[in-house]
Order: C-alpha cells, then structure tokens, then sequence
C-alpha cells in the first residue's frame, strides 16, 4: 500500500477507456478526497481514526468486495465467504464493524491454511473440485499478465484477497493493495462503483 504522486492527469475519457484497474486506483489516490486520506495515514501507526474517513473509501470497498463476489468460486472454504458477506452488512449498516474486525481471524486463518503442508490433501481436494467446475475463471486469472500460477496458488492469492477487501478501510498506509491481486480487478465493475474525479 502507500501512494506516490506520479501519475499523469488522467482525462475522463482515458478513464472511461482504461482497461486497467490497477491504474485507475492507483489515479484516484493522487486525486481528492483520496489524496488527503492517504497523506493523514502515511506515518503508522497513524493518530488518525480511519472510521472518520470511510466515507472517502467508500466506493472502493464496495468496488473492492464486489470483486470478491466476482471470484467467488476461487473463495472455496466457508469463513472467507462469510467474511465477505459480514463486511457487505458492514456496508448496508446492519452489523457493526466490530462483528467484521473479530471474524477476521478466521478469514486470514482460511487463507493461511494454503501455507499449511498438514492441510495439502483438502487443499488438493479444492483444486480438483474448482477445477472441474470453474475451469473459465481458473484459466482466465491462472495465466493473467503473461504470468502462469498453478490453481493452488490461484486459490491462496483469491483467499488473502478477500481476507484485505474485507478489512479494507482500516489498512494502513492507505493506497493500493498488493500487485498480486490485480488479476481480480476488473476495471469496468470499478467504474460501476468509482466516478471518475472531479479534478
């Protein structure tokens, strides 16, 4: 995360154009209100309350986790679903952020099990099922950017996604999220969710 000012002035028509997502973020943090949220959070740990400035990120974690439903067969273990399904009443206002930070546990433990040797035989058992029936998806994002990951690998980066979508406004330093998630953003679901910045 963390943002540096040195993008170009992007015109709305490059915006409306741009089939790049990453590129798109990475535009909005140089704009406002963006720009002012990243500069408050660039120290950390930051005196700042990062619930006084939601609204600004607002869109992007609906961006963010609307995404996660995009990818939804690549979330195959139950607690990151949830997770996402918990941040998502955060956003409608019917649970407090509070049931959304305490289930994070068990959202990053489902993504960390992919790390775990002990849990290869369920892991192998995943990647069998998502393969057999989501094979569109695990071929279009496997072999993103030129870049050939094999699907279990696929299933961990799908798995820690979710787990920073979910937690999305309280990370800090403020900015983009790590480049091995590009693959599952897709820039026409940002503009539903993004306008372009008034500049």
């Amino acid at each position: 995360m963390g943002v540096r000012n040195t993008l170009k002035i992007m015109t709305k028509d490059e915006w409306l154009k741009c089939e790049s997502a990453p590129i798109m973020i990475k535009y909005l943090w140089t704009q406002e209100p963006l720009l002012s949220v990243a500069k408050r959070f660039e120290i950390y740990p930051s005196t700042e309350d990062w619930m006084d400035y939601l609204n600004a990120e607002m869109p992007l974690y609906k961006f963010y986790l609307s995404t996660c439903r995009k990818i939804w067969p690549l979330l195959i273990q139950e607690e990151s679903r949830k997770g996402i399904e918990l941040a998502e009443r955060f956003v409608d206002g019917k649970v407090k952020w509070r049931c959304v930070s305490d289930y994070n546990w068990h959202v990053e433990g489902a993504a960390f099990r992919f790390e775990d040797p002990q849990d290869q035989e369920q892991i192998d058992t995943w990647v069998k099922d998502v393969e057999r029936n989501h094979c569109e998806i695990v071929d279009k994002l496997s072999n993103e950017d030129g870049k050939v990951i094999c699907t279990q690998k696929l299933l961990k980066q799908a798995a820690y996604f979710a787990d920073c979508a979910m937690m999305y406004p309280s990370i800090q330093p403020k900015g983009l999220l790590n480049d091995e998630y590009n693959k599952f953003l897709c820039p026409k679901l940002l503009r539903q969710y993004v306008s372009y910045p008034l500049v």
